[in-house]
């Protein structure tokens, strides 16, 4: 059986992003992304895991900042074992 493919986003999560997410999750990718918005994160993730019935993981944190890149690629990393799908969203 072959795992999902991984789908990961940096950086602000605006209309755009979402699509793109969107476009991901539609076929079965898990995904897993940052922002430093939290509401707007968690509410990403719930309508993502509802409307799609992916994973998703979302890291509250600021892509400015070195340690909580580190952090979120290792997590992400550790939980999944792989990155298919690196988006970079400049802000």
């Amino acid at each position: 059986m072959m795992s999902q493919e991984v789908c990961v986003l940096t950086g602000k999560t605006g209309a755009r992003e979402y699509s793109m997410l969107e476009k991901y999750a539609s076929v079965g990718c898990i995904i897993a992304f940052m922002d430093t918005n939290k509401e707007l994160g968690r509410s990403i993730k719930e309508e993502l895991e509802r409307l799609y019935n992916v994973t998703v993981f979302f890291f509250h944190g600021d892509v400015e900042s070195e340690e909580d890149r580190d952090i979120f690629f290792t997590a992400v990393q550790e939980m999944y074992g792989r990155m298919d799908h690196i988006l970079w969203s400049g802000e």
